[in-house]
């Protein structure tokens, strides 16, 4: 840790009242979603809306657990994430192993697990016009891609983590998937009731979750041995989305301030708003998505722009 960053963590301790005081939104917003499923249609569509909310929060909420940066007790971290990232439809634990690989590697683009495969040769026409037709028609393929083919991929989970860490992720998986089955099982037709939500949650993620590292270059080791770069210097990989200070922290928990949070990973979310590193990589974030909208899917995901900033 440097000096800087020792500053940094001094001034801005975990504070389980701020951590507590984010939860209220998404304790409301769920209540109120599952509260409307079997009401009339302008209630139901309102429970819907407030669900959306929630189901993206929980997968912010996720990221912040899995730092164990939200609060004190690294207990409640895991006790919160484990119970969240139900809703986020990634275990826990191999949500944490392979997110901390994507900091300790991000700047080395065939090194971090989450974007070693994201190169735009790799990909045929057929697989080119799917890709666009689902970004343009808002179908959820990344953010199912992400989730599915990363903390639930086997083969990749074996080759980034030594054997009992992989072991202790087919536990969770097998964990994971006898709670889903026995959810369908039991309330498949309240599930069904929740899909609208999470659907929306599941585009509107795509877009903050792709706009932090897509079409920026990011070196590539090319086989060679390589160090990790300091986390300080990770932030020039990243992006940020500016939005209104009380819709960032209190919707979006700071997960928009992506430059900052590579600088600073275990700094708590309630904190990021607070702390200020020179940023070049900046954008208004609601004209950035819809600018990225109307880019093509696979421009926008798979290539990249040697001034970093891809627009």
């Amino acid at each position: 840790m440097t000096e800087a960053s020792g500053t940094v963590f001094k001034n801005f301790r975990k504070d389980n009242f701020k951590a507590f005081e984010l939860l209220i939104l998404p304790f409301v917003f769920v209540v109120v979603l599952f509260a409307t499923l079997n009401a009339s249609l302008p209630i139901y569509i309102l429970g819907q809306l407030c669900g959306i909310v929630f189901f993206v929060q929980c997968f912010i909420l996720l990221h912040e657990f899995g730092h164990g940066a939200f609060f004190k007790s690294q207990r409640m971290n895991a006790i919160f994430g484990s119970i969240f990232s139900l809703f986020v439809l990634i275990p826990f634990y191999n949500w944490k192993k392979i997110h901390h690989l994507h900091h300790k590697w991000t700047g080395w683009r065939d090194k971090d697990p989450t974007t070693e495969k994201t190169f735009a040769d790799r990909f045929s026409a057929k697989q080119i016009k799917l890709i666009d037709f689902c970004w343009r028609y808002n179908i959820p393929l990344f953010t199912l891609g992400y989730r599915f083919g990363i903390y639930w991929k086997a083969e990749k989970l074996k080759r980034h983590l030594n054997a009992q860490e992989y072991r202790i992720c087919i536990n969770s998986m097998i964990t994971y998937g006898a709670i889903y089955t026995a959810l369908i099982f039991f309330y498949g037709s309240t599930l069904v009731l929740l899909l609208p939500a999470m659907y929306f949650a599941f585009v509107i993620t795509d877009v903050i979750s792709l706009s932090q590292h897509s079409s920026i270059a990011i070196p590539v080791s090319g086989g060679k041995e390589v160090k990790p770069l300091p986390f300080g210097k990770q932030s020039q990989y990243s992006r940020s989305l500016v939005f209104p200070p009380m819709f960032s922290k209190y919707v979006l928990f700071n997960f928009n301030f992506h430059e900052v949070h590579h600088a600073y990973p275990c700094l708590s979310c309630y904190h990021i708003g607070n702390v200020k590193i020179p940023v070049t990589n900046s954008f208004e974030g609601f004209s950035l998505a819809r600018k990225v909208k109307r880019m093509s899917g696979f421009e926008f995901i798979f290539t990249s722009s040697p001034d970093r900033k891809g627009f």
